[in-house]
């Protein structure tokens, strides 16, 4: 097993372990690992002189602010990019920083490693280096994200949500499929083989109706936070057309999605789990909820064993979405025991693989 080497704020070394012998093998630059290691020894050498208090759960690794890697976004995606040219897609601020990780801590015991983590501040950037994910910090990122009142329905919500809608086009538009997920999205297991069955001009998308019965292509129920996209001319054009739309929404980016390519109203849907966008031709595929369940979709979340209930059912992924306010999120999921990550030593939890 591979060990890298990080510095805890208490003065205490430590080792992350960040997979088996041959998981990392001929995926990362080994420049990569040099300058991680680099930047650890030198943002210890400047807590040396600044002593740094360790605050449970809100005020993690904090390095120097010269810490940065000099990857552009081409050469990570060159580098994490599987054989079919997708990554995986998560975007995080440093509210959600342990859920990010715990997110990550699931998609390596899952052994996927093609997943790429877009920062939005600075203080992310650093974390994530420092726990040898791949990150690249977004320069067009909204400032003065909020730390505790970023949720469903906030201002700040709408301004973040509409990043992942521009980087996934700016990605696409590199060459490279993206499969978009949010990190409050527990990977049961791994979809990419599910999800890279639709061919081109598909874009499959999870759908956030709760109702058990009926369509679930209702207008806007198209849920922007778990979807795969393939870089082709009909999903690059149609995602130009939502990223347009929702520039000049005071909404969340998740209205321009279903409004865009669905219609307003649902003009544009076909069947009862599909729509066709006239403009593109692109066909917007919602997923079956009972392989992607949102979070209001049967009541995963309020069962006794929320883990046992979805292996059981046969989940793929579940959404911890539905539930208004950060740390009623947090709560939710570490009390369900869908959490893999230790924040007291910033390390995966060690487990038997859960599947």
């Amino acid at each position: 097993m591979k060990l890298y080497y990080f510095v805890d704020p208490r003065g205490t070394p430590i080792y992350y372990p960040v997979g088996n012998k041959n998981l990392w093998k001929n995926r990362v630059l080994q420049s990569w690992r040099k300058m991680i290691m680099k930047s650890c020894l030198i943002a210890n050498e400047h807590r040396k002189s600044v002593p740094v208090p360790y605050e449970w759960m809100e005020n993690q690794l904090r390095p120097s602010p010269d810490l940065s890697l000099s990857f552009s976004l081409e050469k990570l995606l060159s580098v994490v990019a599987d054989y079919s040219k997708t990554i995986v897609l998560a975007v995080a601020g440093s509210s959600y920083k342990e859920m990010l990780m715990s997110w990550v801590c699931r998609l390596r015991q899952l052994q996927i490693q093609n997943f790429l983590v877009c920062a939005l501040d600075q203080e992310t950037y650093q974390f994530s280096i420092l726990q040898g994910v791949p990150a690249f910090k977004d320069s067009l990122a909204p400032p003065n994200i909020s730390f505790n009142d970023c949720h469903f329905g906030t201002e700040c919500f709408q301004r973040v949500t509409k990043v992942k809608s521009r980087l996934v086009l700016q990605i696409l538009k590199l060459g490279y499929n993206v499969l978009l997920s949010d990190v409050d999205v527990y990977w049961f297991q791994d979809p990419r083989p599910l999800l890279y069955s639709f061919g081109p001009g598909v874009l499959a998308a999870q759908s956030d109706e709760y109702n058990k019965t009926g369509p679930i292509n209702m207008p806007r129920r198209l849920n922007s936070g778990f979807y795969y996209a393939r870089s082709d001319a009909p999903t690059i054009a149609a995602l130009e057309r939502v990223v347009k739309h929702a520039a000049t929404s005071n909404l969340s980016e998740q209205p321009s999605f279903y409004d865009t390519l669905c219609g307003k109203g649902g003009s544009n849907r076909v069947g009862d789990n599909r729509c066709v966008e006239p403009v593109t031709n692109l066909t917007v595929h919602f997923l079956d909820r009972d392989l992607f369940p949102n979070g209001a979709y049967r009541g995963f979340w309020e069962k006794k064993n929320v883990r046992a209930t979805c292996v059981k059912k046969g989940c793929v992924v579940l959404h911890n979405n539905w539930i208004s306010g950060r740390r009623k999120k947090l709560e939710r999921q570490i009390l369900s025991g869908l959490w893999e990550y230790d924040a007291s030593t910033r390390m995966c939890v060690h487990e038997v693989l859960k599947s």
